[in-house]
């Protein structure tokens, strides 16, 4: 797991626009999870265990390649995704203005990169099993996640997920993607991912 350690300093730069120390936001080595633990830590940072998925290890290593984390991934009512980004340099700041403001009257920049359909065909519950279709909304919030970012849970996934609760302009469905290595995927794969992840770096 100590070979993880420059993935956790790379994605964690990535979220904001000042460098991050690890110790004060708390952050941890990646390290396998599972039901038990990531519920414990959505307690411990008081996010909603009803909206909490996972992914599949199929599609792991390319949901983490060239994430922030935390970020999130936003879609209208027909699925379509909307880049909440200014520009490619802007970080997830803009989130804390932009989540609130959502509303049927705005004008998105939907660029077709993906698609809601696309996204929850990826997406297992905490055990492996399919989650379905989501439940009709004027816009999704897909907000990704782990368990490794520590305190960033509390100020800035927790924080995302209220805004969207309390967006009265709209309604918003959320997902929080919990991106950690999934001890549900069997050690078979769970090895797998992590000597791909330890070439890598």
């Amino acid at each position: 797991m100590k070979k993880l350690i420059s993935l956790t300093v790379i994605l964690v730069c990535l979220t904001s626009c000042q460098a991050i120390m690890k110790k004060m936001y708390g952050i941890k080595d990646p390290d396998i999870e599972n039901e038990r633990t990531i519920k414990k830590a959505a307690t411990k940072y008081k996010l909603d265990p009803a909206n909490i998925v996972t992914v599949t290890s199929d599609a792991f290593l390319k949901e983490l390649s060239g994430k922030s984390i935390p970020d999130v991934a936003v879609f209208d009512s027909n699925g379509n995704y909307i880049e909440y980004r200014v520009t490619d340099t802007s970080c997830n700041a803009g989130l804390f203005k932009f989540i609130p403001e959502l509303n049927l009257k705005g004008n998105y920049n939907k660029t077709g990169l993906t698609n809601l359909q696309a996204e929850l065909i990826k997406f297992r519950d905490l055990v492996g099993k399919s989650v379905g279709t989501s439940e009709k909304a004027d816009f999704y919030l897909h907000i990704y996640w782990t368990v490794w970012t520590g305190k960033l849970n509390k100020d800035h996934v927790k924080i995302w997920e209220d805004l969207a609760v309390n967006n009265k302009n709209c309604k918003i469905k959320t997902l929080t993607v919990n991106l950690d290595i999934q001890e549900y995927w069997g050690k078979s794969k769970c090895d797998s991912i992590l000597n791909k992840l330890n070439k890598k770096n």
